[in-house]
């Protein structure tokens, strides 16, 4: 299911970024408008939600991050495993969603660039793996019984 919902959002990081790049005339942040064709609105309301994705995902790991850290595991690796999975997850949603603009294309053949698909790409990544780390470093500082006891 995170699959799927990260398919849907990456479609829409996708569209953001070339909406964004394609857009030619300034935005009134005053207009109606800016909420019914807004590149940014797309942007950060996707960004949002892989966001939520990926804190709700590692903070459901809590229990499994409290037996690593009491067994003898390092906060490193901690991360690292919690950053490199949810990596793997979120690239499986951004494969389909390339997979799925073959079929919906994203806008005009003609203005799509390789550069819209590797910039999204990109932001994903960092996004997803900055706040991934930063989510799974909090939760090694947490004592790891109690967030064993947390995690059942």
């Amino acid at each position: 299911m995170h699959v799927v919902f990260s398919t849907f959002f990456a479609y829409g990081f996708l569209f953001g970024f070339f909406s964004l790049r394609t857009e030619k005339r300034p935005t009134d942040v005053s207009s109606i408008d800016l909420f019914l064709n807004s590149p940014y609105l797309v942007l950060s309301l996707c960004g949002l939600a892989l966001i939520f994705m990926s804190i709700v995902r590692v903070m459901t790991r809590s229990g499994d991050n409290g037996i690593m850290m009491a067994v003898g595991g390092n906060r490193q690796g901690v991360v690292l495993l919690q950053t490199v999975e949810l990596w793997i997850i979120h690239g499986i949603g951004f494969l389909f969603s390339l997979i799925l603009s073959v079929f919906i294309p994203i806008g005009k053949s003609e203005l799509l660039s390789p550069l819209d698909y590797l910039a999204s790409l990109g932001s994903e990544a960092i996004l997803i793996g900055g706040v991934s780390a930063l989510v799974a470093y909090l939760q090694t500082l947490v004592d790891p019984y109690r967030s064993i006891r947390r995690g059942k």
